[in-house]
């Protein structure tokens, strides 16, 4: 029996990472999306910490009123100055799984969360001079390297999206050219995370 019990613990591990990376290879589901990030919001709002729809989530607001059907994820930024040490505990009581730390807080801090099998990327904007910017990371053989996408300053405003109230950048469509360029209407499935986006520089820093 022993025997029996090991194979069949193995075996449904096996079926259930099967199942989770099934569906996500499938097409996002676009309600639990939206219901993630009103949640992650309001997670974010009762630790006074202000957040944006950024990224492709931003960029599917503007251009399709809709999540983009081929993401992966949807994205969110904050600034660094707002940081609260209790951010991944609260998102941990509200059921979300913690998947990734990058960076440090002192420099370019992602935090991700999945929930119901949608992953939430959490990228900090840092202040340096007229600018501000946020970090990712690639994975190189020196370690992971840390790249910047610097945006001019900007003010928040408040938009509806899908019935949930939602902060965005003021001047959307100048926040979202400075990511992706002229051809931001232009949708792209095999997009470059990493240098894809027009403001990526890339630094020396590595962790």
């Amino acid at each position: 029996m022993g025997l029996v019990k090991y194979l069949d613990k193995k075996f449904k591990k096996r079926r259930e990472r099967t199942k989770r990376r099934k569906i996500r290879n499938s097409p996002i589901n676009k309600m639990v999306a939206i219901e993630n990030l009103a949640d992650a919001k309001k997670i974010l709002d009762n630790l006074n910490m202000r957040n944006w729809l950024t990224d492709g989530t931003l960029l599917g607001y503007y251009r399709e009123n809709d999540i983009i059907t081929h993401d992966k994820d949807v994205d969110i930024g904050c600034f660094i100055a707002d940081y609260n040490d209790k951010i991944i505990l609260k998102f941990i009581e509200n059921d979300w799984n913690l998947e990734n730390i990058f960076g440090r807080k002192d420099i370019g801090l992602e935090l991700s969360f999945r929930r119901n099998y949608i992953k939430l990327d959490i990228f900090f904007f840092y202040e340096e001079g007229k600018k501000y910017w946020h970090g990712a990371w690639l994975k190189t053989d020196k370690g992971r390297n840390l790249i910047k996408y610097y945006y001019d300053k900007f003010d928040l405003k408040e938009i509806e999206f899908k019935g949930y109230k939602f902060n965005i950048p003021e001047d959307i469509l100048k926040y979202i050219i400075t990511k992706y360029g002229e051809s931001w209407n232009q949708p792209r499935k095999n997009w470059d995370w990493a240098f894809g986006p027009s403001n990526a520089t890339r630094t020396e820093f590595y962790l």
